[in-house]
């Protein structure tokens, strides 16, 4: 593993989040924006992230090669090398609910750093938005926090599975300057793509 790679996961959430605004602004709405660590997550977070993914992929996954598989795409999401880009719609001071901790996750970004092809990748495993806020520009955002951290730690590129199926993820991901990598007859076989986006990093 690259020493770039290394150097990035052994990174704090402190650190990872000095690329991303605490407070984003996005139509007059304010969203607050952290970088956690599954370990840093409580158990209505979890469920939060879990319930957004089931809503916005069951379909998807039970017509997919891969199928339905709660256990394990839940050991996927909250692997202790995965890293969390979590949003939430920040209160009003006069609106603040003094019993509620924290609002509620509104859409997130999963993700880990990697070694693809021997290039140092940040691999955005998850990019969901609640379905009340689609729509918004809340995925460009969350995109460009990925990228932004991608390019803080040296990575080469940002990296993306997308299914077929997925038709307005893919579009999103194309206007957003990714390319299917296309390496061999096996793309047309498969029904998901691999994209990639270059970070100008050497």
């Amino acid at each position: 593993m690259s020493s770039r790679v290394r150097r990035a996961n052994k990174a704090t959430t402190n650190q990872l989040s000095s690329v991303v605004a605490g407070v984003l602004e996005l139509k007059d709405v304010r969203y607050l924006a952290q970088v956690v660590t599954p370990s840093e997550l409580s158990d209505t977070d979890q469920k939060s992230i879990w319930d957004i993914f089931e809503q916005n992929m069951r379909h998807i996954y039970t017509k997919s090669s891969m199928g339905w598989d709660p256990p394990s795409k839940k050991q996927e999401l909250f692997h202790r090398d995965s890293r969390f880009i979590l949003l939430r719609r920040r209160q009003s001071q006069d609106r603040a609910d003094p019993l509620c901790v924290e609002p509620p996750i509104i859409a997130y970004s999963m993700f880990r750093f990697d070694m693809e092809d021997d290039e140092c990748v940040l691999y955005c495993y998850e990019l969901q938005v609640s379905q009340s806020v689609q729509r918004g520009g809340i995925g460009k955002v969350l995109m460009q926090c990925l990228c932004d951290i991608a390019r803080k730690w040296n990575m080469q590129k940002v990296m993306l599975t997308v299914f077929k199926e997925n038709r307005p993820a893919f579009l999103f991901y194309d206007a957003m300057g990714f390319q299917v990598e296309s390496d061999g007859e096996w793309v047309d076989d498969m029904d998901y793509w691999i994209m990639s986006k270059d970070m100008a990093v050497s």
